[in-house]
């Protein structure tokens, strides 16, 4: 009996949203580049971040994440705030492992702010 109530514990805990937050970049290996994207091509992004522009190569092994979701290259949008996991080749590049979308701020559980009254 204690190793059926064990195993449903463990299996509870490990879906808790302390375990699933994928969107956490802590969460991920190395340091994200964090930036806004400023335009999107075919198999790169451009991005504004604190340190100056970047370009960020995407292949087809590339990950998108938004919140705890699969995302893909079509949810990527101009003006996008992102956190991107590279690998930096020899050359230079930046080729992106995992990209991360931020939640927009009205789908994180707060109510938009609007002017509109009743």
């Amino acid at each position: 009996m204690n190793k059926k109530l064990s195993g449903t514990v463990l299996f509870v805990v490990l879906l808790s949203p302390s375990f699933a937050s994928a969107h956490d970049p802590s969460k991920h290996k190395g340091k994200g580049v964090q930036g806004e994207i400023v335009s999107i091509a075919n198999d790169h992004i451009e991005l504004k971040t604190p340190a100056g522009a970047k370009t960020v190569t995407i292949s087809d092994k590339t990950k998108f994440e938004r919140g705890n979701n699969p995302a893909t290259r079509a949810d990527l949008k101009k003006g996008d705030q992102v956190t991107v996991f590279v690998t930096k080749l020899a050359t230079g590049e930046l080729v992106a492992r995992e990209i991360l979308l931020a939640i927009p701020e009205h789908h994180e559980g707060h109510k938009e702010k609007t002017s509109h009254k009743h």
